[in-house]
C-alpha cells in the first residue's frame, strides 16, 4: 500500500514539473512575439521618450526588469528602425525591441 502511494506521489510530482515547464516555454514563445518583437511589429514611436517610455514597462519573464544594454539604428526595407538592446541581470535572458522612427519628431 506504502509502494502505490509512494509511485502515485512520484507520478503527480513529474506530471506537475512537465506543466510548469511547458507553460514556462509557451509563456517565452508568447513573449517573443508581441509589438516591437521582430522589424515587421516595429512599435511606431513619435519621440525618444515614447521609446523610453515602452521600454520602463518591459519585464523579463523571471519578473524582473530588463536593463538597457545599448541601442542602434537599423534600415529595414527603407525603413528606419531604432533597436534596444535589453538585458535581465537574475536570469541572463536577453532581447531585442524594435521601434519604427519613420514618424519621429525631430
Amino acid at each position: 500500500m506504502i509502494t502505490i502511494l509512494f509511485v502515485l506521489v512520484v507520478v503527480a510530482a513529474v506530471v506537475a514539473m512537465g506543466l510548469k515547464r511547458r507553460a514556462k516555454a509557451q509563456a517565452r514563445r508568447a513573449s517573443l512575439q508581441g509589438p516591437g518583437m521582430s522589424p515587421e511589429g516595429a512599435i511606431a514611436i513619435r519621440t525618444f521618450a515614447d521609446m523610453d517610455d515602452e521600454l520602463r514597462r518591459r519585464h523579463c519573464l523571471c519578473g524582473a526588469r530588463f536593463s538597457l544594454a545599448g541601442e542602434g539604428t537599423r534600415d529595414v526595407g527603407g525603413r528606419p528602425l531604432r533597436v534596444a538592446r535589453l538585458y535581465c541581470d537574475e536570469c541572463d535572458e536577453s532581447r531585442e525591441v524594435f521601434f519604427d522612427t519613420s514618424t519621429l519628431l525631430q
